[in-house]
């Protein structure tokens, strides 16, 4: 790209916002910036050696199927929100509400009239979500968290009355069920439409204006204003990708359990944040890598996994993943602190 947005770069970057991206070349060696930008891929290969050395079961091919079946709509939702968060302290909290409700269209409206329909409104519901989300956040100024936040619980309600609080059952015959169910390897065809997802939104991100645009916004918003950029269509088409993500999420989520009820997607937004924030996306905006959420998603699912095979509740899995995600903040803060200093 030939004109300079940010008054620092003037072409995308593979990774991170465009004056950072560069890593640590032309400087000197700064472990915790080391720790924020690419701690996770070693990390997340020496877990997984780790895991299948030393804990029982782990290596086997129905839990390695396992993992993967459970990690692939929380990483697909986690992938769309990352745009999100890249574009400047943004949280996409009605995850929830739009992971359920793609769920229980999916299979209600399929049930009742047909697949292609189901599709086609889940697509629209999407997209309203995104549009109000970015409208308010983008065009209104308003705190992100509080608009989530408040979307989460009138599409829940929405949703609750829509459904009357029913499980919808798909039949086990259906195309939906297919997806859910075949394998190819120890992969099932959720893990691969993740790693096929997450590259394409990588490409978005690092080889298009869009993708461009989100990481200057994140790193310099008011540059990036006077830039002539409408960082309000910015802020609007990250939401949008989110939404997008949060619907293909809830599919792979009813296709793998064959139901749908509004309730079924409890803790999906924390989840999906811990893996982007653990993958060294910054929350302080203009920095991340979906390829990286992509680890943090199998970084947070085989730790999960690990903990289940041992035997430690649910309560010791919410402490470790909490305290990864103050983990990964702290390091993110110190490094953007030692950058500047």
């Amino acid at each position: 790209m030939s004109e300079n947005i940010t008054g620092v770069a003037t072409t995308p970057q593979a990774d991170g916002p465009p004056a950072a991206a560069a890593g640590i070349e032309g400087r000197e060696f700064n472990a915790l910036e080391w720790l924020a930008d690419r701690g996770i891929f070693a990390f997340t290969t020496v877990l997984v050696l780790l895991a299948a050395l030393f804990v029982d079961g782990f290596a086997s091919l129905d839990n390695i199927t396992d993992v993967f079946n459970r990690a692939a709509p929380i990483g697909i939702v986690a992938v769309g929100m990352t745009f999100v968060v890249i574009s400047a302290n943004y949280l996409d909290l009605s995850v929830v509400a739009q992971v359920a409700t793609a769920a229980v269209v999916l299979i209600g409206v399929s049930n009742e009239v047909n697949l292609p329909a189901a599709i086609g409104l889940a697509f629209v519901i999407a997209l309203v979500y995104g549009l109000v989300n970015g409208l308010a956040v983008g065009v209104f100024k308003a705190n992100a968290v509080i608009v989530t936040l408040a979307t989460t619980f009138i599409g829940l309600g929405l949703l609750r009355w829509a459904s009357g609080g029913s499980i919808y059952f798909g039949p086990e015959d259906s195309l939906i069920r297919s997806f859910g169910t075949t394998e190819i390897g120890p992969f099932p065809l959720s893990m691969i439409a993740l790693v096929v997802i997450a590259f394409a939104l990588n490409f978005v991100l690092h080889r298009t204006t869009f993708g461009f645009m989100v990481k200057s916004f994140g790193s310099n918003p008011k540059a990036t204003r006077l830039a002539g950029v409408n960082t309000a269509w910015v802020v609007i088409g990250a939401f949008i990708l989110s939404g997008l993500g949060a619907m293909v999420g809830g599919f792979v989520l009813a296709a793998f359990s064959n139901t749908a009820v509004s309730s079924m997607s409890t803790g999906f937004d924390f989840e999906a944040l811990a893996a982007i924030i653990v993958g060294g996306t910054s929350v302080f905006g203009g920095r991340g890598s979906v390829l990286r959420t992509l680890l943090g998603v199998i970084f947070v699912s085989v730790l999960t996994n690990i903990m289940v095979l041992s035997g430690l509740g649910f309560g010791y899995q919410q402490m470790a993943i909490g305290a990864l995600i103050v983990l990964a903040v702290s390091i993110d803060a110190l490094a953007r602190k030692a950058v500047s200093s």
